[in-house]
């Protein structure tokens, strides 16, 4: 009986070690669950693509909206400023004197001189052609009385410029306001309407030494580069007048089922004119087609990517992520369609600037995607 008993737990002990043993190979084994239904691991591929279309244009845009108002001129470029105000016409013979007040943004000196305004126009729609959104200038640049309102000179601190008073009631007949027109070459920039502490006002003081401040209800500058003399060929694109790129980029070559890991428009512009520092470019879907509509093909407002890029920097490359347009035009075409993209200023009311793109070449435009496929199962082939 007790031999009986040995053996009994003898094998019973073996049987534990076994046991043990086999779930410490499980516990070794570290291969997935589901592993032998996958026929591969997925990888990543690459690749680089130009653009088989390519196209740029210029266009007088609305700059009322702007953070600065810009004033001045060069040889490339002339800029006005344009301001409306709500007179009231009561008590005009007792007026003293009228003044301009203007708010400078940067230390920089420019004289100016006053016009009033014998067209109207609108903060929304004015532009170097037109007056608003319908309404052509007569004169490109500002319809105006040859009538001399008064001159100044933009200085560090506030500009205070007296105009003269015989024209008081031209500006309560005519209630389209003052056009600045500069009579120096450089730029200066003005607090808008928007800063209610320094926004361009007109201050008229009385007979009997009362004060009456009239804010400015509408502004903006309207900016012409007729003198530049472009090249219709060029790729540009720049700021105040909006000049913009097209390209289009065929993505037959990236599958419906691609999981795009990355996708950069990547190029090196040329400097050709800047007013600034540092200056910003958008990537913008567009929603027609360009073929069709041409530079009135309208284009998504917000951008799809964006990047700063410094006119002085000769190594500077510009590179725009755009993985997410990207995505959707490989996987939903029909709801996004590919017409392409425009290459602007960002925004595009920033102080001057122009660049070009190259058409060839090494610091041409290009496109390059990373992508990830799905895994296949044990049953593809």
């Amino acid at each position: 009986m007790r031999l009986l008993r040995a053996c009994t737990l003898a094998m019973t002990e073996k049987k534990n070690l076994a046991f043990a043993l086999t779930l410490i190979w499980l516990g070794c084994n570290t291969v997935p669950v589901g592993s032998d239904l996958i026929g591969r691991v997925p990888e990543q591929r690459t690749i680089e693509l130009l653009p088989d279309t390519v196209d740029s244009y210029a266009k007088f845009i609305p700059l009322g909206f702007a953070d600065y108002l810009v004033l001045g001129k060069d040889d490339q470029y002339e800029s006005r400023v344009l301001f409306k105000f709500e007179l009231k016409d009561s008590a005009v013979d007792e007026v003293a004197s009228v003044q301009l007040l203007v708010y400078p943004r940067e230390d920089y000196s420019l004289k100016f001189r006053c016009y009033p305004c014998s067209t109207n126009w609108s903060t929304a729609g004015v532009t170097w052609r037109m007056a608003d959104s319908l309404n052509q200038w007569v004169n490109p640049g500002g319809d105006y009385f040859n009538t001399l309102l008064g001159e100044g000179t933009i200085t560090k601190d506030s500009t205070l410029v007296e105009l003269n008073r015989d024209y008081l009631s031209l500006l309560l007949q005519k209630p389209y306001g003052i056009v600045l027109i500069s009579a120096d070459t450089g730029f200066a920039t003005l607090t808008p309407l928007t800063n209610a502490e320094s926004a361009p006002r007109l201050v008229l003081t009385y007979q009997n030494g009362k004060k009456r401040t009239y804010p400015a209800v509408e502004d903006a500058h309207i900016v012409d580069s007729l003198a530049i003399g472009t090249n219709p060929n060029e790729l540009l694109v720049g700021s105040s007048v909006a000049f913009r790129t097209y390209l289009h980029f065929s993505l037959d070559s990236v599958p419906a089922a691609a999981t795009i890991a990355g996708a950069e428009l990547e190029f090196k512009p040329q400097p050709i004119y800047s007013r600034a520092e540092t200056i910003w470019i958008g990537v913008h879907r567009l929603v027609d087609s360009y073929l069709g509509k041409g530079k009135y093909a309208q284009f998504d407002p917000t951008p799809a990517g964006k990047s700063f890029y410094f006119p002085s920097g000769n190594d500077t490359i510009v590179r725009l992520t755009i993985n997410e347009l990207i995505q959707n035009w490989v996987s939903h075409p029909d709801s996004n369609p590919n017409y392409g993209v425009l290459l602007t200023a960002e925004p595009e009311w920033l102080k001057p600037f122009r660049i070009k793109i190259f058409r060839s070449g090494p610091w041409a435009p290009r496109l390059r995607i990373s992508y990830i496929m799905p895994p296949e199962d044990r049953f593809s082939r």
